[in-house]
């Protein structure tokens, strides 16, 4: 294959502000029953295209596109038996991503537009608003239980820019099996932009990737189905699976470049957490049932 890979053409589009990933990197080589892996895997449906790289430093990166589902992962892999294991490394990152411009014409307003689409994969999502960075004691849901009709996008009233230096977005979360719930909150300050746009990333909120592959004969078999037959990795193949998905997986502080025109994510203040019990009150938006 010589043209840039579907999943890096991609990536800017993966679930509104696709993870940013992290983990200490150090080069290595493969070993010998290690290097029949190395090279480029595709397969898929009609509905479905999955691509694999495996590189010869025992790295990799892995797409998949389908339906409502994009993801590119990276990390490492490793001989294992008959076969290799494949293990996903991310940074942990905000759940909630949220992006901010100016727009003129609100003036000292500030509107906040949630995206529908996504927060629909949250679970109990809530909202908070606060004029300085004292944490407030409750959170209100952002929608109705039981919603099953979701909208692209929903937008607050615009509030006064001085009661809305912070604001908050806390998700139902389960931190280990047997430990009772808990509300994981995202604290933001803005500063800036007075047009807010909030999602939910749920790749994030996904466990990683670790999976066994094997092949048999030219053909790489991914946890026990089908992906595709082994292709050499090109130059340019390889230097754009290189700086598009696995340097900004491995090695601290490199990012994936923003494509031209694309705004960068807020950076959380800080993450902690509180009684689901702090979600009181009616939500925000009553979505339609069927």
């Amino acid at each position: 294959m010589h043209h840039t890979p579907h999943f890096l053409r991609n990536a800017r589009t993966t679930a509104v502000a696709l993870a940013t990933l992290w983990a200490a990197f150090t080069a290595g080589a493969v070993t010998p029953a290690e290097s029949g892996y190395v090279g480029e895997y595709r397969g898929g449906s009609v509905d479905t295209v999955a691509q694999l790289a495996l590189l010869d430093d025992n790295t990799y990166c892995f797409a998949f596109t389908g339906g409502a589902l994009d993801m590119v992962a990276a990390g490492r892999w490793k001989a294992e038996g008959t076969g290799i294991r494949l293990q996903q490394v991310r940074q942990a990152q905000t759940l909630f991503p949220a992006f901010a411009r100016k727009v003129e014409a609100l003036g000292t307003m500030v509107e906040f537009d949630f995206h529908g689409h996504t927060l629909s994969n949250a679970r109990a999502p809530a909202f908070a608003v606060s004029a300085d960075d004292t944490a407030p004691t409750t959170l209100r849901p952002l929608f109705s239980e039981g919603n099953n009709n979701w909208s692209e996008s929903y937008k607050l009233p615009a509030l006064p820019a001085a009661s809305v230096r912070y604001f908050y977005l806390g998700e139902v979360v389960e931190e280990s099996p047997g430990k009772p719930s808990a509300v994981k909150v995202v604290q933001y300050r803005l500063e800036g932009g007075n047009s807010v746009h909030v999602g939910f990333d749920e790749l994030q909120a996904m466990p990683l990737m670790d999976q066994r592959a094997e092949l048999k004969g030219q053909v790489l078999f991914l946890s026990g189905s089908r992906l595709g037959q082994r292709r050499p990795l090109n130059p340019e193949v390889l230097k754009a699976v290189r700086n598009g998905c696995i340097n900004p997986a491995l090695k601290p502080g490199v990012s994936r470049p923003l494509p031209e025109g694309e705004i960068k994510p807020m950076a959380p203040v800080k993450t902690f957490t509180v009684s689901p019990s702090a979600i009181q009150g009616k939500p925000f938006f009553e979505a339609t049932r069927n």
